[in-house]
């Protein structure tokens, strides 16, 4: 989940200093830890919680903190939205292909259940949109055909 150039871009671009990634299986997996560990940009605080620990350290975020919080999956973002993690926007990343997804926008594929998320934090007003790095200029999903197709708008 932490993409080298494109994290350090992030990180520097919104002046981050903390990194929190949540994912119950990289939270398990001492091996991807130390990975993740290594190739965290320097000086950024990084922690790594399975869904159970980030529900218990939401209300710990500082609101003046500098968080970049990473997920997998829309679905992860939506439990922790649902445990009162706040957010206006949401920066949907690189997932990647598998059989049961379709293209929403380059690099980036999902599946209907996916899909069901990001159009409902659209649908609450939260900006859900893909953009790769600093530079690229953000597209809001709700202009891709993909969005446009699946919500008959």
């Amino acid at each position: 989940m932490i993409h080298g150039q494109v994290v350090t871009a992030w990180v520097k671009h919104l002046d981050i200093n903390k990194i929190v990634i949540v994912d119950d299986d990289a939270y398990k997996d001492d091996f991807l830890k130390g990975v993740l560990k290594m190739v965290a940009p320097s000086g950024i605080n990084l922690e790594i919680l399975s869904r159970e620990k980030a529900e218990q350290s939401i209300k710990e975020f500082p609101e003046k903190s500098r968080t970049m919080v990473l997920v997998k999956t829309p679905q992860t973002a939506e439990f922790l939205h649902d445990k009162g993690l706040e957010f206006k926007e949401l920066n949907v990343g690189g997932i990647g292909s598998r059989p049961d997804r379709k293209v929403l926008y380059r690099n980036i594929s999902i599946n209907q259940d996916e899909f069901e998320v990001l159009k409902n934090f659209a649908e609450k007003g939260i900006k859900v949109y893909c953009q790769a790095v600093p530079s690229d200029k953000p597209v809001d999903i709700t202009e891709l055909n993909f969005y446009k197709k699946n919500t008959g708008r």
